[in-house]
Protein backbone atom coordinates (compact mmCIF):
# COMPACT_ATOMS: atom_id res chain seq x y z
CA UNK A 1 0.00 0.00 0.00
CA UNK A 2 2.89 2.34 0.78
CA UNK A 3 4.29 1.28 -2.79
CA UNK A 4 1.10 2.37 -4.45
CA UNK A 5 0.79 5.57 -2.66
CA UNK A 6 4.47 6.40 -3.05
CA UNK A 7 3.88 5.61 -7.22
CA UNK A 8 0.55 8.00 -6.86
CA UNK A 9 2.69 10.51 -5.44
CA UNK A 10 4.85 10.71 -8.07
CA UNK A 11 2.90 10.57 -10.76
CA UNK A 12 0.45 13.22 -9.81
CA UNK A 13 4.04 15.24 -9.32
CA UNK A 14 4.87 13.79 -12.81
CA UNK A 15 1.61 14.80 -14.03
CA UNK A 16 1.80 18.52 -12.57
CA UNK A 17 5.52 18.87 -14.54
CA UNK A 18 3.67 17.91 -17.75
CA UNK A 19 0.70 20.85 -17.32
CA UNK A 20 3.69 23.20 -16.32
CA UNK A 21 5.44 22.23 -19.40
CA UNK A 22 2.57 23.17 -21.48
CA UNK A 23 1.69 26.00 -20.02
CA UNK A 24 5.70 27.30 -20.17
CA UNK A 25 5.72 26.53 -23.42
CA UNK A 26 2.52 28.32 -24.19
CA UNK A 27 4.04 31.48 -22.71
CA UNK A 28 7.22 31.31 -24.45
CA UNK A 29 5.36 30.68 -27.94
CA UNK A 30 3.36 33.84 -27.10
CA UNK A 31 6.29 36.20 -26.87
CA UNK A 32 8.08 34.74 -29.66
CA UNK A 33 5.49 35.30 -31.61
CA UNK A 34 4.80 38.63 -30.40
CA UNK A 35 8.38 39.49 -31.31
CA UNK A 36 9.16 37.62 -34.42
CA UNK A 37 5.66 36.06 -35.42
CA UNK A 38 6.90 34.80 -38.85
CA UNK A 39 9.71 32.62 -36.33
CA UNK A 40 7.40 30.38 -35.32
CA UNK A 41 4.39 28.13 -36.56
CA UNK A 42 1.33 29.10 -35.66
CA UNK A 43 -1.14 26.50 -34.21
CA UNK A 44 -4.92 26.66 -33.25
CA UNK A 45 -7.32 24.06 -31.85
CA UNK A 46 -9.23 21.52 -34.15
CA UNK A 47 -12.56 20.47 -32.57
CA UNK A 48 -12.78 16.53 -31.58
CA UNK A 49 -15.14 14.82 -29.50
CA UNK A 50 -12.49 14.11 -26.45
CA UNK A 51 -10.74 17.89 -26.95
CA UNK A 52 -13.92 19.20 -26.16
CA UNK A 53 -14.05 16.44 -22.78
CA UNK A 54 -11.57 17.81 -21.20
CA UNK A 55 -12.01 21.43 -22.23
CA UNK A 56 -15.05 21.23 -20.42
CA UNK A 57 -13.56 18.97 -16.98
CA UNK A 58 -16.59 17.71 -16.01
CA UNK A 59 -16.40 15.16 -13.53
CA UNK A 60 -17.99 11.53 -15.25
CA UNK A 61 -19.17 8.80 -12.85
CA UNK A 62 -17.75 5.09 -13.85
CA UNK A 63 -19.72 3.58 -16.38
CA UNK A 64 -19.68 0.14 -18.07
CA UNK A 65 -19.32 1.44 -21.98
CA UNK A 66 -21.48 -0.46 -24.71
CA UNK A 67 -19.25 -0.48 -27.93
CA UNK A 68 -19.74 2.51 -30.45
CA UNK A 69 -22.12 4.12 -28.16
CA UNK A 70 -21.04 7.82 -26.98
CA UNK A 71 -20.18 7.72 -23.92
CA UNK A 72 -19.51 11.39 -24.05
CA UNK A 73 -20.01 13.71 -27.49
CA UNK A 74 -17.57 12.39 -29.91
CA UNK A 75 -16.34 9.77 -27.80
CA UNK A 76 -16.90 6.08 -28.13
CA UNK A 77 -14.82 2.51 -27.23
CA UNK A 78 -14.70 0.67 -30.43
CA UNK A 79 -14.89 -3.40 -29.08
CA UNK A 80 -14.82 -6.20 -30.63
CA UNK A 81 -18.04 -8.10 -29.87
CA UNK A 82 -17.69 -11.29 -31.73
CA UNK A 83 -14.09 -12.53 -29.96
CA UNK A 84 -12.84 -12.03 -26.22
CA UNK A 85 -16.15 -11.18 -24.93
CA UNK A 86 -13.94 -8.02 -23.82
CA UNK A 87 -15.77 -4.84 -21.79
CA UNK A 88 -14.39 -1.29 -20.54
CA UNK A 89 -15.69 0.93 -17.60
CA UNK A 90 -14.65 4.52 -18.27
CA UNK A 91 -14.39 7.55 -15.79
CA UNK A 92 -13.58 11.19 -15.77
CA UNK A 93 -11.93 12.91 -12.95
CA UNK A 94 -11.91 16.46 -12.88
CA UNK A 95 -8.99 18.44 -11.09
CA UNK A 96 -9.97 22.06 -12.31
CA UNK A 97 -12.98 23.21 -13.87
CA UNK A 98 -13.09 24.14 -17.43
CA UNK A 99 -14.84 26.90 -19.90
CA UNK A 100 -13.93 29.65 -17.32
CA UNK A 101 -11.65 32.73 -17.72
CA UNK A 102 -9.04 30.32 -17.89
CA UNK A 103 -10.39 27.93 -21.00
CA UNK A 104 -9.26 24.49 -20.60
CA UNK A 105 -9.68 22.42 -17.55
CA UNK A 106 -7.46 19.92 -15.68
CA UNK A 107 -9.10 16.66 -15.71
CA UNK A 108 -8.15 12.74 -16.21
CA UNK A 109 -9.96 10.40 -18.41
CA UNK A 110 -9.77 6.67 -17.18
CA UNK A 111 -10.47 3.72 -19.25
CA UNK A 112 -10.16 -0.27 -17.86
CA UNK A 113 -10.70 -2.72 -20.30
CA UNK A 114 -12.13 -6.47 -19.03
CA UNK A 115 -10.80 -9.41 -20.45
CA UNK A 116 -12.82 -12.36 -18.90
CA UNK A 117 -11.79 -14.55 -21.33
CA UNK A 118 -8.35 -16.25 -22.25
CA UNK A 119 -9.13 -15.74 -26.48
CA UNK A 120 -7.86 -11.96 -27.48
CA UNK A 121 -10.54 -9.57 -29.15
CA UNK A 122 -9.47 -8.76 -32.15
CA UNK A 123 -9.44 -4.72 -30.88
CA UNK A 124 -9.87 -2.09 -27.98
CA UNK A 125 -9.85 1.19 -28.93
CA UNK A 126 -10.78 4.22 -27.70
CA UNK A 127 -12.07 6.91 -30.58
CA UNK A 128 -12.79 10.47 -30.94
CA UNK A 129 -14.67 12.11 -34.14
CA UNK A 130 -12.42 15.18 -35.54
CA UNK A 131 -14.04 18.29 -37.00
CA UNK A 132 -13.69 17.46 -41.00
CA UNK A 133 -14.52 21.12 -41.68
CA UNK A 134 -11.22 22.16 -39.72
CA UNK A 135 -9.30 19.27 -40.94
CA UNK A 136 -9.61 20.09 -44.55
CA UNK A 137 -8.96 23.65 -43.85
CA UNK A 138 -5.54 22.91 -41.70
CA UNK A 139 -1.88 22.78 -43.33
CA UNK A 140 -0.52 20.73 -41.10
CA UNK A 141 -1.63 18.69 -37.74
CA UNK A 142 -0.49 18.16 -34.35
CA UNK A 143 -2.13 15.80 -31.76
CA UNK A 144 -1.01 16.35 -28.28
CA UNK A 145 -1.25 13.95 -25.23
CA UNK A 146 -0.68 13.09 -22.09
CA UNK A 147 -0.97 9.71 -20.53
CA UNK A 148 0.36 6.63 -18.53
CA UNK A 149 -0.55 3.10 -17.95
CA UNK A 150 -1.70 1.88 -14.32
CA UNK A 151 -0.31 -1.57 -14.46
CA UNK A 152 -1.91 -4.14 -11.50
CA UNK A 153 0.21 -5.32 -9.53
CA UNK A 154 -1.04 -8.85 -9.90
CA UNK A 155 -0.96 -8.59 -13.71
CA UNK A 156 0.59 -11.70 -15.48
CA UNK A 157 -0.50 -10.90 -19.28
CA UNK A 158 2.18 -9.76 -21.72
CA UNK A 159 1.38 -5.94 -22.20
CA UNK A 160 3.37 -4.40 -25.39
CA UNK A 161 5.98 -1.60 -25.27
CA UNK A 162 3.80 0.88 -27.22
CA UNK A 163 0.46 1.52 -28.61
CA UNK A 164 -0.87 3.17 -31.59
CA UNK A 165 -2.47 6.06 -32.42
CA UNK A 166 -4.06 6.24 -36.12
CA UNK A 167 -6.55 8.97 -38.21
CA UNK A 168 -8.82 7.39 -39.66
CA UNK A 169 -10.05 8.85 -42.93
CA UNK A 170 -14.20 7.11 -44.49
CA UNK A 171 -14.16 8.44 -48.10
CA UNK A 172 -16.72 8.14 -50.25
CA UNK A 173 -17.82 4.69 -51.98
CA UNK A 174 -17.38 2.94 -48.58
CA UNK A 175 -13.50 3.37 -48.67
CA UNK A 176 -11.69 3.34 -45.55
CA UNK A 177 -8.01 4.41 -45.14
CA UNK A 178 -5.38 5.02 -41.73
CA UNK A 179 -3.07 7.39 -41.76
CA UNK A 180 -0.42 8.45 -39.06
CA UNK A 181 0.49 5.21 -37.40
CA UNK A 182 2.10 7.09 -34.20
CA UNK A 183 3.45 4.97 -31.43
CA UNK A 184 2.98 6.05 -27.62
CA UNK A 185 4.97 4.27 -25.07
CA UNK A 186 3.22 2.29 -22.77
CA UNK A 187 4.68 4.60 -19.50
CA UNK A 188 3.80 3.87 -16.13
CA UNK A 189 4.53 7.44 -15.58
CA UNK A 190 2.32 10.13 -17.44
CA UNK A 191 4.48 11.76 -20.25
CA UNK A 192 3.54 14.24 -23.02
CA UNK A 193 3.66 12.96 -26.79
CA UNK A 194 3.07 15.24 -29.90
CA UNK A 195 2.56 13.29 -33.61
CA UNK A 196 2.51 15.79 -36.04
CA UNK A 197 1.84 15.81 -39.74
CA UNK A 198 3.32 18.41 -41.95
CA UNK A 199 2.08 20.28 -44.45
CA UNK A 200 3.58 17.65 -47.79
CA UNK A 201 1.89 14.75 -45.19
CA UNK A 202 -1.69 16.67 -45.61
CA UNK A 203 -1.64 16.90 -49.12
CA UNK A 204 -0.52 13.28 -49.63
CA UNK A 205 -3.94 12.50 -46.94
CA UNK A 206 -6.40 13.92 -50.85
CA UNK A 207 -9.14 15.15 -48.26
CA UNK A 208 -11.47 15.87 -51.38
CA UNK A 209 -13.29 12.62 -50.78
CA UNK A 210 -13.79 12.27 -46.88
CA UNK A 211 -16.67 11.56 -45.81
CA UNK A 212 -15.70 11.33 -41.79
CA UNK A 213 -12.39 11.86 -39.68
CA UNK A 214 -11.70 10.03 -36.48
CA UNK A 215 -8.33 9.76 -34.12
CA UNK A 216 -8.52 6.20 -32.91
CA UNK A 217 -5.95 4.57 -29.95
CA UNK A 218 -5.10 1.07 -30.16
CA UNK A 219 -4.87 -0.35 -26.84
CA UNK A 220 -3.29 -3.67 -25.74
CA UNK A 221 -5.52 -6.66 -25.65
CA UNK A 222 -4.81 -8.36 -22.60
CA UNK A 223 -3.72 -7.59 -18.87
CA UNK A 224 -4.76 -5.81 -16.02
CA UNK A 225 -4.53 -2.24 -16.64
CA UNK A 226 -5.97 1.31 -16.66
CA UNK A 227 -5.33 3.96 -19.33
CA UNK A 228 -4.91 7.66 -18.20
CA UNK A 229 -5.40 10.40 -20.32
CA UNK A 230 -4.68 13.71 -18.86
CA UNK A 231 -4.43 16.18 -22.16
CA UNK A 232 -5.99 15.46 -25.55
CA UNK A 233 -5.90 18.46 -27.97
CA UNK A 234 -5.43 18.47 -32.00
CA UNK A 235 -4.28 21.38 -33.30
CA UNK A 236 -3.78 22.74 -36.95
CA UNK A 237 -1.02 24.74 -38.21
CA UNK A 238 -2.50 27.68 -39.98
CA UNK A 239 -2.31 28.42 -44.01
CA UNK A 240 -1.34 31.65 -43.55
Amino acid sequence: MDVQRSLGRIRTQMGGMERMMRILRAEVEGHIAAIAPAELDSYCDIETGLGQLFAEARPLAPVSVEPYKHFAKGVWMGLDTENGDCGATVSMKALHGGMGGNGRGVARLSVNPVFPMAVKPGWVTLETAVSLEALKRAAGLRIDTVSFFDIAAGNSAQIPRSVTLNLRLHRQGGKVTDHLNYRIPVSTMPFEHSARIGPAAMEELSLGDVTEALLILELPLAGTYTLKLDHFAVLALDEG
